[in-house]
């Protein structure tokens, strides 16, 4: 159980981190600063590489829907809690409707992206159809009261997070991190 969770808090922490800049206002003293989002196009700009308008739009729509999967995942993690077993009955109903919400998701939803980002869309595609693979074996799981939920969504779970790490690497491979950076 306890693995599964790691993976399932690692697979969770890692599509929900969306970049952000700090921005001081000329307005604001220099001890207020406010955060502001940056898209992964504006990122990846800012990082020195070209994109197309069209791989921009597609890296900025397709974001927010993986933000979909993996803010349902981190509420799964949170309702599931971090013991074996059935969640309490306060927590079991709305983690069954955060499960089904994600079981309803189109991981076909992000639009189509140009040629050169095929190889991260069907990526992208894999791992949230995997995701809702696992999620729905963990409602068939609960609704049946089996104490061993986590283990039904495991095996797709964990495809879930190895195509996460593919796309990862496809995404890295393109756009490689400046020098001295991770």
């Amino acid at each position: 159980m306890r693995n599964l969770a790691t993976i399932v808090a690692l697979l969770a922490a890692m599509l929900v981190a969306q970049p952000t800049a700090w921005a001081n206002s000329q307005n604001q003293g220099a001890d207020s600063a406010t955060v502001t989002t940056v898209g992964p196009s504006q990122l990846i700009r800012q990082a020195g590489y070209v994109l197309s308008d069209a791989e921009a739009a597609y890296l900025d729509a397709d974001q927010p829907i993986g933000q979909q999967y993996s803010a349902a995942l981190l509420q799964v993690m949170a309702l599931g809690g971090p013991n074996a077993g059935l969640p309490d009955e306060t927590a079991k109903p709305a983690l069954e409707v955060v499960l089904r919400r994600l079981v309803a998701l189109d991981p076909t939803a992000a639009p189509e992206a140009p040629p050169s980002l095929q190889p991260l869309r069907a990526l992208a595609i894999e791992q949230r159809q995997a995701t809702q693979r696992a999620a729905t074996a963990w409602l068939a799981a609960l609704e049946a009261g089996d104490p061993d939920w986590w283990q039904a969504g495991a095996n797709d779970l964990a495809l879930a997070n190895q195509a996460l790490q593919n796309w990862q690497q496809e995404l890295a491979s393109r756009y490689p991190p400046p020098a001295g950076r991770p």
